[in-house]
């Protein structure tokens, strides 16, 4: 088995650890670590699922953070299955969250991520 293999593993273990525990924010971390394994993998459909389920929860539970690294890969994939306002405003969101929270670095990543997708939108 190679790494990611172990890894996807892992988190699938704490997937359904978190189900059975009625873990909600154990399972959006899940769901948002296996989504970027997906991503990896060039399986953008699956990761566009796991990471719109890790979104809405982290939303529900009040996980800022997580919402706004969830948001911020939620976003791109959006954007590049063709909804690109729907990414954009998702990205924008992430933005706004990165910066109330004093993430300087990931604020300033998440702009030029952003500040990128709106050129390309522009044409």
């Amino acid at each position: 088995m190679d790494q990611t293999e172990i890894l996807r593993s892992e988190l699938d273990k704490k997937l359904e650890e978190c189900e059975k525990n009625d873990d909600s924010k154990g399972k959006a971390e899940a769901l948002y670590e296996l989504a970027k394994l997906e991503v990896s993998a060039g399986n953008q459909e699956q990761a566009l699922l796991m990471l719109m389920e890790a979104y809405s929860r982290f939303q529900k539970l009040g996980e800022s953070k997580g919402h706004c690294f969830a948001g911020e890969l939620l976003g791109q994939l959006l954007y590049v299955s063709g909804n690109q306002q729907d990414g954009l405003a998702v990205v924008r969101e992430a933005l706004r969250g990165f910066t109330g929270l004093g993430m300087v670095e990931e604020a300033e990543k998440t702009g030029q991520l952003l500040a990128a997708m709106e050129e390309h939108a522009a044409g």
